[in-house]
């Protein structure tokens, strides 16, 4: 391998960095949460990754998820896999908590679409 010039680094597409991050090993099979700018992703117990959004529908992914929405569908994208996506319908006034442990149990309490 070369030697890179300082503050030369080679680039990597956020779809390799994610793949990265969730395959990394945790201190436990503890869940984990990836916040970026406009996107949420869960690192399942079992180390699947999975992009997170509300929606209207099942099959109506629209906005980026928050504990203080009301939309009443949560939808789980597994990372390169589509076809396998999964959806948690939300009772009126149930929580929509957003943290590791919380994402986990809505993903395990979550249907195929």
């Amino acid at each position: 391998m070369t030697d890179l010039p300082r503050g030369s680094y080679p680039m990597v597409s956020s779809g390799s960095f994610l793949a990265a991050l969730a395959v990394l090993p945790g201190q436990d099979d503890a869940p984990r949460v990836i916040q970026q700018f406009t996107s949420i992703f869960l690192v399942s117990r079992h180390g699947d990754l999975w992009r997170i959004y509300d929606g209207a529908s099942p099959d109506g992914a629209e906005t980026t998820p928050s504990p203080r929405s009301t939309l009443p569908v949560r939808i789980f994208v597994p990372f390169g896999r589509k076809h396998q996506m999964r959806a948690r319908v939300f009772a009126l006034y149930e929580s929509r908590e957003i943290d590791p442990e919380s994402l986990q149990i809505q993903l395990d309490e979550s249907d195929i679409c």
